[in-house]
């Protein structure tokens, strides 16, 4: 008898034990980091003034508990439709005509934010003083215009423009007479050195870019593009929604609703940081591949125009934005304007 009870003790003992390791096991699981409830976060933005929207995070890497947050900055506006497309991206910096396309076309996004309110400019050598907006405008007839967004957001607000002032153009290398000749090229980067060799004249771009042709090329600023935008369509605000947050429906369920608000409180933390650190801007966006954002200053950031605004709050600008270009060419947009689904709320906001 007294062998069996003390067998059954033994066998109880080893089963607390094993149970004991289990209970150990799965905790340390839960702590683990490959946990495979940690949802990945995937961030892109296209290299130039949008990605300084997002340097205080690539900066402090903050994070948010249960999310696995990744940054990369690409080329253009391709990749990321690519990347959004391939589903290696669920939250995107886009121009905003790009995302009107994503989601026309079926790509499941929805514009969460504005940020850049217009960061375009056009730089040159030469420009009549003392005329009136219309009248520097019509100096330009004659001459080329050097553009770095053929079909894009550069692209589509300058011939806006220009069919509002009733100025014809057309595209070419060669400049014709009476009428504005539009060239492409597809970087500022590209277009600094012609305008300092004297190939170009007149040139349109974004900061940063402006400020360094300025300071190199011999150019000035002949143009603020918001302010001829605003002049354009009778907007009430300066500038347009140049740029804005897209992010994939499957992080917008409800389950994420936490995160994607802190996700916005921290862009909007960056605005006025990124103007006072432009050191650590630079540093920051350099390291996960811009090209473009090395040396920026205050002023440089400045003018980017970097704002955060709601997309409920930012709706009648981005209609009035994208009904213009829809109007000018319905292609631009994905061939629609985009739906009230377009406009992302939470469900707090939407029940209100």
């Amino acid at each position: 008898m007294k062998k069996k009870i003390i067998v059954t003790i033994a066998l109880a003992l080893v089963m607390t034990l094993l149970v004991s390791v289990a209970l150990v096991g799965c905790e340390n699981k839960d702590e683990n980091t490959d946990n495979p409830s940690t949802v990945t976060v995937n961030v892109v933005v296209p290299d130039g003034s949008p990605a300084i929207a997002i340097a205080k995070l690539v900066s402090e890497n903050p994070t948010f508990a249960g999310y696995d947050i990744n940054y990369s900055i690409v080329e253009g506006a391709t990749q990321i439709s690519a990347a959004i497309l391939n589903d290696t991206a669920n939250i995107a910096i886009a121009p905003l005509n790009l995302g009107a396309t994503m989601y026309n076309k079926g790509m499941g996004v929805k514009l969460v934010t504005t940020n850049v309110q217009g960061s375009l400019y056009m730089v040159g050598k030469n420009m009549p003083a003392g005329a009136t907006t219309a009248e520097k405008l019509a100096s330009l007839k004659g001459k080329v215009v050097y553009n770095i967004g053929q079909g894009a957001t550069p692209d589509l607000t300058f011939k806006y423009i220009l069919d509002h002032f009733g100025i014809a153009y057309t595209e070419g290398d060669t400049a014709a007479a009476d009428v504005v000749t539009l060239n492409y090229v597809n970087t500022g980067s590209e277009l600094i050195p012609l305008l300092k060799q004297g190939k170009a004249e007149y040139g349109i771009m974004g900061e940063p870019a402006v400020t360094k042709a300025n300071a190199n090329a011999g150019t000035s600023t002949v143009f603020d593009i918001q302010a001829l935008w605003q002049e354009s369509t009778g907007s009430a605000t300066a500038g347009f929604p140049q740029a804005g947050v897209f992010v994939k429906d499957s992080l917008l369920a409800s389950e994420h609703a936490a995160f994607i608000e802190w996700f916005v409180a921290k862009l909007k933390e960056n605005e006025e940081w990124a103007s006072a650190n432009p050191d650590k801007v630079s540093s920051a966006l350099t390291s996960v591949g811009s090209t473009s954002l090395a040396g920026l200053t205050s002023a440089t950031i400045t003018a980017c125009n970097l704002k955060t605004v709601k997309a409920a709050d930012a709706k009648t600008a981005v209609n009035t934005y994208l009904g213009a270009l829809y109007a000018f060419n319905a292609a631009t947009v994905g061939g629609k304007m985009p739906d009230d689904n377009f406009f992302y709320a939470p469900a707090t906001d939407a029940a209100a």
